[in-house]
């Protein structure tokens, strides 16, 4: 296995990874599974090109990408903005290997903080995220305006 990194310009040889995880994400989400299924590649790329700094690893075996990490900083905040194996090389240290370049990345960017965020419906990746330091700061719970609303009970005051 070797580890390369990708140009702006050649940002799309992960697509094809990015949209495995994005089913993944599809299919594991309880409650935002319209966001995943909307969400594209170019969408999320167009997000990524407006960072001040970007940098993508790609994780290569026999000729085939089998995974990628794309890291981004945009003013003093450093972000694992994506992560994927596909699943026959994962618990093999691909995601590992991934991880340190991109961690080695963002701290000669001189980044105060790095953040990773983790969807809805993945929680399983949180171990992974610890190993490197990484710990929970807050929880962002979101509403759609297409999410089914749950009624809100009423209280009945006795006198």
């Amino acid at each position: 296995m070797k580890i390369i990194e990708v140009n702006r310009d050649e940002i799309d040889s992960i697509k094809t990874l990015w949209e495995s995880l994005n089913a993944h994400h599809l299919a594991k989400s309880t409650h935002f599974k319209s966001h995943f299924s909307e969400f594209t590649f170019e969408k999320r790329m167009a997000a990524l090109n407006k960072r001040d700094r970007l940098i993508v690893y790609v994780a290569e075996y026999k000729n085939e990408n089998i995974g990628y990490c794309i890291a981004s900083v945009d003013g003093l905040i450093g972000e694992i903005d994506s992560l994927f194996i596909k699943t026959e090389y994962r618990s093999q240290g691909v995601g590992e290997e991934l991880m340190i370049l991109a961690l080695q990345w963002l701290e000669k960017q001189n980044c105060e903080t790095i953040r990773v965020s983790i969807a809805e419906g993945n929680e399983n990746a949180l171990n992974f995220y610890r190993r490197f330091g990484f710990m929970e700061r807050l929880v962002v719970m979101q509403r759609t305006h297409n999410q089914e609303m749950h009624p809100i009970g009423t209280k009945t005051v006795m006198g």
